[in-house]
């Protein structure tokens, strides 16, 4: 369920981000390219904590004072 809220509010703020980048530098809206391009951003920010996790680094093992 939260993958879809992230999904629904990251397509909404990329439209606001769209329109107001448009608007900025005199260029047209598109809402369909803005649309693409806030999934694909959003569809990374869905990977990269599994990305991050794989390269954290492992706590090492104690060594005994038996040896």
């Amino acid at each position: 369920m939260r993958y879809i809220v992230t999904l629904f509010w990251g397509i909404i703020l990329g439209q606001v981000a769209g329109f107001l980048i448009g608007a900025l530098s005199g260029a047209s809206y598109d809402p369909a390219t803005s649309a693409i391009v806030s999934v694909v951003f959003v569809l990374i920010l869905f990977t990269l904590p599994a990305i991050m996790n794989h390269y954290t680094p492992k706590p090492a093992k104690a060594k005994s004072d038996d040896q």
